[in-house]
């Protein structure tokens, strides 16, 4: 783990890329936009960090060399007039948000400035927007999708994270294919990670039998139907199954387990610190979700070579296993699917290195790479290698 990182002085950090976040806690998006800008700083680029709260989980991940400034309000409700006087005064050349509620929030304190003081404004768009404006787990992200809607031509670029959402985006938003950039990957495997899943032999500390799913336990997620789907596998055919997240529908779900007497098998472990040493272990991976915006537990699954069963659900999904490539993908909903593709899962021998491979294209590096040239087609990339970015220029 990295040491913790120092709130700075706003008026000291000269970024180029500001990033907004609500706090360091929550899923894939907020882990992933952590390690996109560790990446980043480690390529040259300044950075800020401007939070809500500055407390979190995943603080931890940051590196300590990132500068970190918390926004007055605390809330989003409050946080625009704070939001915007520290935009002003840092002056960065970008800024980047990843949330809906976020987003729109962003918008205004960048939009009410001076047009001279604006920076390029960049959205992270980490959901399927025509389906999140109606399930989006949050209340404050579903309301400002459905605002979003009218005001994404205000962005000077949209970052989709899959080919689905860009043509989600376009045909359903009216989005101009020029202010979309797709990233087609994500920073879900910080270089760290990469080193020690290199060195290990892909099945030292695999359990026999040990089905895994990771997320949060909400309702877009569908624990339920995974559950239904062990319920329902041969009884010849040993398994258990890890649980692995937190959230609203947890009472919910383990009462269900106990209704099915199952409490024997099934484990909820909350949430982890290190979700590549679950998959680690596993013997399959599953994703039962109703949408993802990419869903980087699959992922994660797929750089430890353990095979993936997952719904072909909108849109990452489909797009991380190509269609059934490198992974099994059983239609939302559909238990008996679901338990038919597990236990084929567990019958079979994989090809380990086939999948860390697929995964592997999911690198911190890799998303970093690809968000400097999105920056770059902004033209907020200093001209000179002498700037804030000589190391990335010189590689």
């Amino acid at each position: 783990m990295l040491s913790r990182p120092t709130i700075v002085d706003a008026r000291n950090c000269g970024p180029v890329l500001a990033v907004v976040l609500r706090a360091f806690e929550g899923g894939g998006a907020q882990r992933d936009m952590i390690l996109l800008v560790n990446a980043l700083a480690a390529r040259g680029v300044q950075i800020v960090i401007l939070c809500l709260r500055g407390d979190g989980p995943l603080r931890d991940l940051l590196d300590p060399s990132i500068a970190v400034v918390e926004v007055p309000g605390a809330k989003i409700r409050y946080a625009v007039p704070g939001l915007r006087r520290l935009i002003r005064d840092l002056a960065p050349a970008a800024i980047v948000s990843s949330e809906a509620a976020l987003n729109l929030c962003t918008l205004i304190a960048v939009h009410t400035l001076p047009r001279h003081n604006r920076p390029k404004l960049i959205w992270r768009e980490v959901g399927s927007p025509s389906i999140a404006q109606h399930r989006d787990p949050y209340a404050q992200n579903r309301v400002a999708y459905r605002i979003l809607r009218y005001l994404y031509r205000y962005a000077d670029r949209i970052v989709a994270l899959t080919e689905g959402a860009r043509r989600d985006l376009r045909e359903n938003f009216a989005v101009p294919d020029d202010v979309i950039a797709p990233m087609l990957t994500n920073a879900v495997i910080p270089q760290e990670t990469a080193a020690r899943l290199a060195r290990w032999d892909g099945e030292s500390g695999r359990e026999p039998g040990l089905i895994v799913s990771v997320g949060r336990l909400s309702p877009e997620k569908d624990q339920r139907t995974l559950i239904r789907a062990v319920a329902m596998l041969p009884a010849d055919l040993p398994w258990r199954l890890a649980i692995v997240g937190d959230g609203a529908e947890r009472a919910v779900l383990e009462a269900f387990v106990r209704d099915l007497g199952l409490t024997d098998r099934i484990v909820f472990t909350g949430q982890v610190a290190d979700p590549f040493a679950v998959m680690m272990r596993a013997r399959v991976a599953v994703c039962a979700s109703v949408y993802e915006g990419l869903c980087n537990a699959i992922i994660e699954a797929l750089a430890c070579g353990t095979p993936v069963v997952s719904t072909n659900c909108p849109y990452g999904p489909f797009e991380i296993l190509q269609g059934g490539r490198f992974g099994a993908l059983t239609p939302v909903g559909d238990a008996r699917a679901m338990a038919k593709a597990i236990a084929a899962a567990l019958r079979q021998t994989p090809d380990r290195a086939a999948l860390r491979a697929r995964g592997f294209d999911y690198t911190a590096v890799r998303a970093a790479e690809r968000f400097l040239e999105i920056m770059g087609g902004l033209d907020v990339l200093p001209a000179q290698p002498s700037g804030p970015l000589a190391v990335a220029s010189a590689s």
